[in-house]
């Protein structure tokens, strides 16, 4: 039974099944975000140049890339807990062959590039099987909850903790220990997973090909409205404000403070706090009444700050522009998770996660090229200016074309609706 003293986005942690879970994903994050940080610093420790490190880090993004398709298909069609299982065998092999070549001295800048390719490519197939598991272990009532967790969880692990931790270690120590680390840190998540249930997949006679399921998971999603509006509209916004955070912004302040590293890092972090803050409240709240115009309209509202950067030197300004948008962003993340885990059918979560993440994974290369490109003919402060305001008309337009507020109503959500019942489109 659940815990009724803790808070309402911790009351999933009562469930030891979520417990596990939850545990083994966290472990899961630390290890891949620590493995990030540790790339970085044994090519250091070798003497890679800039170029050769860029050419080290990359091949992770390559290799998320690479089985981004597949994911969803392989969460749908296998067990889920043998899809963790897997994944995570695959990262301790390879963070640990890598370990010993450090700990040998035999290690070489193409090693590291071949363990960040496999660690990437592993890795594509834990969350579309994560997403995929969790309406098998909370009930209906706690997933909005659990979403507010997973989304305060990875920017505080991956993102912060991790790579401060295994900072830290590697500049006390040497490289190796930092490999370490992340070792033992898939092998404990290893341990969490193994106490989890299998999730299983369909019946062997409902089985096809999986290039057909495959293409079933972008039919499903292209007949359904209110997915194809969020896939849509989701593409369009990082389109517009991916390259605009990642290039503009850091060149931006740079020029305008003194200080400008220590002011970008600090911005940065405010906007992950703003994150972590946005999931956690989401998390504790039910599903809103309206939850796809929320949805929307947290994401196309939380860009709308963005603009004040075209208009304003001022870091305090642009870290609070910066903290409500990550905060926004966060809110619709949240009731997105949900959404996936309540209006879609069980036998498809995993491709319809695999196809979000592959979303996301696909147009941020893109929209750093494509600001790359358009900053020759509009300035820094046109780029944040339409960056901010048009997700809002894109809103608007992705929400109506797709009749979100007729769809909401003829699908009311509610704690007590069980999944199988509004796994309709």
């Amino acid at each position: 039974m659940t815990e009724r003293h803790l808070p309402a986005v911790l009351a999933p942690l009562g469930r030891p099944g979520y417990r596990r879970l939850f545990a083994a994903m966290v472990l899961a994050l630390f290890g891949y975000g620590g493995w990030t940080i540790y790339l970085a610093l044994q090519a250091l420790e070798l003497g890679a140049s800039a170029p050769e490190l860029a050419s080290v880090v990359v091949w992770t993004g390559v290799g998320l890339l690479a089985t981004a398709f597949a994911t969803g298909v392989v969460a749908d069609r296998a067990a889920k807990r043998s899809v963790l299982l897997a994944v995570l065998v695959a990262n301790l092999t390879t963070t640990g062959v890598i370990a010993a070549l450090s700990l040998a001295d035999g290690l070489a800048l193409w090693h590291l590039s071949v363990s960040a390719f496999a660690v990437g490519a592993a890795t594509a197939f834990f969350f579309p099987a994560y997403t995929a598991l969790v309406p098998v272990v909370v009930p209906t009532s706690d997933l909005m909850a659990v979403n507010g967790l997973e989304g305060a969880t990875r920017p505080s692990v991956q993102q912060a903790a991790a790579p401060a931790a295994v900072g830290a270690l590697v500049g006390a120590t040497v490289p190796a220990a930092g490999a370490l680390l992340t070792v033992s840190v898939f092998a404990a998540a290893l341990l969490c997973t193994l106490g989890l249930p299998p999730g299983a997949p369909e019946a062997e006679t409902t089985r096809t090909h999986p290039v057909h399921d495959l293409v079933e998971g972008f039919r499903f999603a292209a007949r359904t409205p209110w997915i194809l509006a969020s896939v849509v509209f989701a593409a369009l916004m990082g389109l517009l404000v991916t390259g605009p955070l990642e290039v503009l912004l850091p060149a931006l302040v740079r020029a305008r403070s003194d200080n400008g590293s220590t002011v970008y890092g600090l911005l940065v972090a405010v906007l992950g706090l703003g994150g972590l803050a946005g999931s956690l409240v989401t998390g504790s709240l039910t599903m809103p009444r309206r939850y796809l115009t929320t949805m929307l309209g947290s994401w196309a509202l939380g860009c709308l700050p963005l603009g004040l950067v075209a208009l304003t030197d001022h870091p305090w300004v642009i870290g609070a522009s910066l903290f409500v948008y990550g905060a926004l962003l966060s809110v619709g993340l949240v009731i997105w998770g949900t959404l996936l885990q309540r209006r879609v059918p069980m036998e498809m979560i995993g491709r319809i996660a695999g196809l979000d993440f592959l979303i996301t994974i696909a147009f941020m290369p893109v929209s750093i090229a494509f600001v790359g490109l358009v900053s020759q003919q509009l300035s820094h402060r046109a780029l944040f200016l339409i960056a901010g305001l048009a997700p809002i008309v894109l809103a608007v337009l992705v929400g109506g074309l797709a009749k979100v507020r007729a769809d909401e109503t003829a699908h009311p959500l509610d704690d007590d609706t069980p999944q199988e019942e509004v796994t309709h489109p």
